[in-house]
């Protein structure tokens, strides 16, 4: 590739970033399995909250009870919004057009993103918000294992947490955008998903514990060593402004910006993979 085409696949332009961002938002809100994606998710939500009976006692109880089902769903909801994006695409030779035309590369990908990610956090936080009603008629919203001086049980802190899991959803997003790129059938697209949920649900913490097994990581590193995997950075996250919010001792070993830092550094490594990839 020259050095003006590599230019232009890296140039963004804020104009047709907006542009594509828009059509992608209309494209997903006309699908209707869109819809019922984020119906489903809502009542798994609900489920899981009724079932683990936090619901009673506040919102924190009940952001404990979500907190491994969410790191679960979030990101095979993200993968079944992003991951045959640009499969499609390329099977209609779209991408084959949009490379004879000014969209860079990057501005595809971020437009792309941005309005698929604008869905996604929508879509999460709506999917929530049963959860939260059931919570605030279930009791009086105050825990008294959770209240304590450092801070109260509140709304507030369930809201973190819906924020939380909506970065670890933009993460997964990112990279079912980069599997879609990759990919160049519907078929491989779904590999590729499975692998990479794969990675995000279980990949870092294993390896981690096995560098601490072999030696090559101290037990004081292990923290942190986790945190740099997506699945690991939210629950450190979550740890460190849900759960020590309204706890008299910290629980969390990892600073919340080493949670923010890795999900958005996967993020980041991911729409330039799909970008690199693209065509």
């Amino acid at each position: 590739m020259s050095a003006v085409g590599s230019l232009r696949a890296i140039a963004l332009n804020r104009g047709h970033v907006t542009a594509i961002a828009r059509r992608e938002v209309k494209t997903v809100t006309r699908n209707r399995g869109t819809l019922v994606l984020f119906v489903g998710f809502s009542l798994l939500l609900l489920g899981f909250t009724w079932a683990g009976g936090g619901h009673a006692s506040g919102y924190v109880p009940t952001v404990v009870d979500l907190l491994t089902p969410v790191e679960l769903l979030v990101p095979v909801l993200a993968f079944a919004i992003g991951y045959r994006v640009f499969v499609s695409d390329r099977e209609r030779g779209e991408l084959a057009v949009h490379a004879t035309l000014p969209p860079s590369r990057s501005s595809i990908v971020l437009g792309t993103f941005l309005g698929r990610g604008v869905i996604l956090a929508l879509g999460v936080a709506a999917a929530a918000l049963p959860a939260l009603v059931f919570v605030v008629l279930s009791g009086d919203g105050t825990s008294p294992i959770y209240a304590a001086q450092r801070g109260a049980d509140s709304p507030l802190l369930f809201a973190r947490f819906v924020a939380v899991a909506t970065l670890l959803g933009l993460a997964a997003l990112a990279g079912a955008l980069a599997v879609s790129a990759v990919a160049r059938s519907a078929k491989s697209a779904v590999g590729l998903a499975l692998g990479l949920w794969a990675v995000l649900a279980v990949g870092a913490d294993v390896g981690a514990l096995a560098a601490l097994q072999r030696g090559f990581l101290d037990v004081g590193g292990l923290p942190t060593a986790v945190a740099l995997g997506p699945g690991g950075a939210y629950r450190g996250l979550v740890f460190a402004t849900v759960l020590d919010a309204a706890t008299v001792e910290a629980t969390a070993a990892v600073a919340p910006a080493v949670g923010v830092l890795s999900l958005v550094g996967w993020t980041v490594v991911a729409l330039a993979v799909a970008a690199y990839a693209l065509w």
